[in-house]
């Protein structure tokens, strides 16, 4: 036997080195590494003819191939045993390692390896490799290997079963710059040269991250081709379930399509496929990542989501079957399309991060949102296809082109639209051709897609369409009044004769069926203070002005408010829209006041709101300077025009924080104003109906309705309102169509919002039962619950000389006549009785003192003190002081004794029980002091009651005085006689 030794040396092998000898002869030639490196270069050979496995022997060092023509060539023939090939690389060893078995002919193997450059592998194909492509058809680089092995069975009449075929690599080349690679997912994949793809083979390794190993147990001889890598990318899984099954079963998955299950399952390199052959249901038992997915035509089953995530690395295709979206993430990575399947998106979130395209098939949203998040710079995703897509809530989070996401073709948004810092969303597309439509389904509430607060940077670009639903309603046959806004720009009246018709002298006036050609729309000038409309009199209602005035074109403009006519049984449907660029941004409203001497007439602005989104009276973006703290919206809904008001705290007739979309309502100026708001104020998706964030107390609701109307007031108690008109907290009352409640206060002005101070005691506010006719009405109070429970409430009928108490839900049903006593603002008073709070006298250094600066008067024994009203007294005798202090429409008194406090106590010669008093006052005097009568005060020195004493046979005299009926308070008792008076205090409970 011959042995070449390679010992300590570098040896380089330019041309091709043969170790051989006679074929047949069994002692055969060796080559034995001790140490040394091999480095095999410009396509040279090393050809071993020795089939044994120790042909090649290392002890150390190491052969170094780094090119697919640098190989070695060895006749291993039939032989078997535990094959080496020790290649190595830059100071590592990474052999390949192998056992032949079953193979015939006298065939050899062709060997090299090389390391690729920077990570593309695709860039560095072996001869005759044409592509690096996964099952999706996109380059796999990042997920593979940096290198590329050839195990070549060459000349075989029938290639040999390998056993433990293991793979070594270099850290570097799994850890390059540029790789995205799961060491603990890696498997051997080798280039069908046959139908030219990686993917047709699947494996599961026997993975050692340690030592950077892959090992396939067996290799069957049909697959072993010549060029192999590790790689995480993609291989095709299909589902093979014939019925009901879940996804985390691997009996469910094949390699092929319709093929024996037992297959892995998918994993994140796995292109998952479902097809016709095998249409069972799949439930989803475990959260999912995989490269795609692909829900073919001929597949009729659904695919389940449940509670579980779902990500796709690349594209996810739907055409056929039901996806069936459950209540998590949803992330797809690439393209999403839908082309003729169902899907049902998750109620959670569809993340998208390229195109979105929905061609044919059925797209429901779940109620969920689809976020866009590509991250691509200067490439926008888009939103394509041949169907129009009922989306709910869409979310831009892609800033890193100039429109992060693009509209392409017609679509619908029913929900929010929210952008990220700096996300642009262009609504029209490329070809400004695309229509976005924000969609609005309802009224009652509002069912309205809106366009959320818009961040720095953020812009909705190109023109959208905005709807606006109104419903077909009113008495007057559907032909009512409608208070409108435009919450786009340049938006023109000959859009909104598109749907509804708009008549008056103005050039294109509509043209309709039972049109007549009066004026139907109008804006509303302020500064009108003249008698206009010729009712007679002076109002808010003689400020209207024809609109358009000239042409149909004329534009609607931002934050201003319009009123038009709706022929509504000439409309075949409750929507209208107008389409522009949306506003956005700051928005100033062109407001003004004119002073024409009644307060109650001036400063009346018809506002609308400016953007396409419900936006928040409450919010801290508005500028109200000179602005009253009330909206007033008029509905022509019901029999008759009414208005709901709302006052930053609580609404009447079903007033709201909250105003809808391209909404007209009224504001109030005081004086000069400024008016202004910004993205801050939006509420999108928030319904414009009455809404309360707490209960509020000491609220009173009165409802006067006659069985087909309806109008209602309040009277609210709260800290920060007085007595007076409170520009923050009340609301005037704007007279509807039919008769109108209100209350009334000191200076006679009508309130449809009364704020008055914190309830400290008892007070009376007269109601105004106006323009009513004759017939019978109720009167409704309810929010009773909401007062103290020391407060109680009554109600005086002066036409009838009635006073009712009002509890819980009340109901007073009356009767309206010709006589102007039986309504008006003289018939009914609320009268709310509430205890007055004692005002506590303290006593120090011989001065008496309140805590209360104003409205101070102090009484000695029922007297009034001239001069006593600063909030300290320093008695110059004894005897009982009382104070009364007015506060808020309230008197509040107290009383304290000044060193005569033995006798209240009760001595041997006067007694006066019991003290406190429930229903009758007891008093004996000793008959030598000489008291013979007896008088009970109020703290106001009024006289109340007064009793002659009788002498009794003990020598005392006696007497009661009945106090059952007597209100709870302090009392003053004064006991007269000959000698003088003696006062005392005593307390009604």
């Amino acid at each position: 036997m011959r042995y070449i030794y390679f010992k300590a040396a570098s040896i380089f092998l330019a041309v091709s080195l043969i170790t051989t000898c006679v074929r047949d002869v069994q002692a055969q030639a060796r080559l034995i590494l001790n140490g040394a490196t091999i480095n095999i270069t410009q396509g040279a050979v090393l050809v071993v003819g020795n089939p044994s496995a120790d042909a090649i022997t290392r002890n150390s060092g190491y052969i170094i191939s780094e090119g697919e023509n640098n190989a070695i060539k060895w006749y291993i023939g039939t032989f078997t045993g535990n094959y080496t090939i020790p290649w190595g690389y830059n100071g590592d060893y990474i052999p390949v390692t192998f056992t032949p078995s079953s193979a015939s002919g006298s065939g050899y193997f062709i060997f090299s390896t090389y390391h690729t450059t920077n990570w593309n592998n695709a860039a560095n194909l072996p001869t005759g490799v044409t592509d690096f492509n996964g099952s999706s058809g996109s380059d796999q680089s990042a997920f593979a290997i940096d290198r590329f092995w050839q195990v070549n069975a060459v000349d075989y009449t029938a290639k040999p079963l390998l056993s433990s075929l293991t793979f070594t690599y270099r850290d570097d080349e799994h850890s390059a710059t540029g790789n995205t690679i799961d060491e603990n997912s890696l498997r051997p994949e080798r280039w069908n040269s046959t139908i030219n793809t990686w993917t047709d083979f699947s494996s599961t390794p026997t993975l050692n991250t340690t030592n950077n190993t892959a090992t396939i147990t067996t290799l069957n001889a049909a697959d072993l081709y010549a060029w192999w890598t590790l790689s995480t990318s993609q291989l095709n899984r299909y589902w093979v379930a014939s019925s009901l099954s879940n996804w985390n079963n691997r009996s469910n998955w094949s390699v092929s399509a319709g093929g024996p299950g037992g297959a892995t399952v998918p994993l994140t390199t796995d292109a998952v496929i479902f097809d016709g052959a095998n249409d069972g249901i799949c439930i989803l038992d475990t959260d999912i990542n995989i490269a795609s997915l692909l829900v073919a035509s001929d597949y009729s089953g659904s695919v389940n989501q449940g509670s579980h995530r779902v990500i796709v690395g690349d594209d996810a295709t739907f055409s056929g079957g039901t996806f069936q979206g459950g209540s998590a993430l949803i992330q797809v990575n690439g393209d999403i399309a839908i082309d003729g399947a169902t899907l049902n998106s998750s109620t959670d979130t569809l993340d998208v991060k390229s195109n979105f395209t929905f061609n044919t098939g059925t797209f429901n949203h779940n109620n969920g949102t689809v976020k866009f998040s590509g991250s691509t710079v200067g490439v926008p995703q888009l939103i394509s296809g041949t169907a129009v897509t009922d989306f709910n809530n869409i979310y831009v989070a892609n800033s890193a082109s100039n429109a992060g996401v693009r509209v392409e073709s017609d679509q619908n948004l029913q929900g929010i639209l929210t952008l990220a810092p700096s996300a642009v969303l262009d609504a029209d597309g490329s070809s400004n051709t695309a229509i976005f439509t924000l969609m609005s389904l309802n009224d009652n509430p509002v069912a309205d897609a809106g366009i959320a607060t818009l961040p720095a940077g953020a812009q909705v670009s190109g023109n959208v369409t905005v709807q606006r639903y109104m419903a077909l309603e009113g008495a007057n046959n559907t032909r009512i009044y409608r208070y409108i806004a435009s919450p786009v720009q340049q938006g023109t009246v000959a859009d909104i004769q598109q749907e509804i018709p708009v008549t008056g002298s103005f050039v294109g006036s509509s043209n309709c069926k039972a049109c007549l050609t009066n004026q139907s729309m109008f804006e509303y000038d302020e500064a009108v203070t003249t008698d206009t409309n010729g009712s007679g009199f002076v109002d808010v209602n003689d400020g209207y002005i024809d609109f358009p005035s000239i042409v149909n074109t004329e534009v609607l403009r931002p934050g201003i408010g319009y009123t038009i006519f709706v022929r509504g049984n000439y409309l075949t449907s409750p929507v209208w829209d107008i389409r522009g660029v949306a506003n956005q941004g700051n928005i100033s409203f062109p407001v003004t006041f004119t002073s024409s001497g009644n307060i109650a007439n001036d400063g009346w602005n018809l506002v609308g709101n400016p953007y396409p989104s419900v936006i928040d009276w409450n919010a801290a973006g508005w500028t109200k300077t000179n602005i009253d703290g009330t909206i007033y919206i008029p509905d022509n809904g019901g029999i008759e025009l009414q208005y709901a008001s709302w006052n930053g705290t609580l609404g009447v007739n079903g007033g709201s924080r909250y105003i809808a979309t391209a909404q007209g309502f009224w504001v109030k100026a005081t004086a000069s104003p400024v008016f202004s708001a910004t993205e801050a104020i939006k509420a999108a998706g928030q319904t414009a109906v009455f809404f309360r964030t707490a209960s509020l107390e000491n609220l009173l609701r009165i409802r006067l309705s006659n069985g087909s109307f309806e109008d209602e007031t309040v009277i609210h108690f709260r800290e920060d309102a007085t007595t007076e008109f409170d520009s923050h907290a009340d609301a005037w009352k704007l007279k509807n169509g039919g008769f109108n409640l209100s209350t009334v206060t000191e200076k006679n002005e009508r309130l449809a919002i009364n704020s008055m101070p914190t309830l400290s005691c008892g007070t009376q506010i007269n109601l105004d039962v106006a323009d009513t006719k004759p017939g019978s009405y109720k009167l409704k109070f309810s929010n009773l619950g909401s007062f103290q429970t020391d407060a109680s409430l009554r109600l005086i009928d002066h036409y009838l000389n009635q006073t009712i108490p009002v509890s819980g839900e009340y109901i007073y049903s009356f009767s309206i006549t010709d006589a102007p006593e039986s309504k008006g603002d003289q018939r009914f008073t609320v009268v709310i009785d509430k205890p007055a709070p004692d005002v506590v006298i303290t006593e120090s250094a011989g001065s008496l003192t309140v805590d209360y600066t104003q409205g101070i008067q102090w009484y000695k024994d029922g007297a009034m003190i001239e001069g006593a009203t600063a909030p300290s007294l320093t008695p110059e005798e004894p005897g009982i002081y009382t104070v009364n202090v007015k506060v808020d429409g309230c008197t509040l008194t107290g009383m304290k004794e000044f060193f005569i406090t033995g006798i209240e106590k009760g001595s041997k010669a006067i007694k006066v029980y019991p003290v406190p008093v429930t229903d009758k006052l007891s008093i004996k005097v000793d008959a030598s002091r000489k008291l013979t009568s007896v008088s009970v005060l109020n703290v106001f020195g009024n006289e109340i009651a007064t009793t002659d004493l009788q002498l009794e046979s003990d020598n005392t005299y006696t007497g009661t005085i009945p106090m059952k009926d007597f209100p709870a308070g302090s009392y003053i008792v004064q006991l007269k006689g000959r000698e003088g008076i003696i006062s005392m205090k005593v307390v009604k409970k």
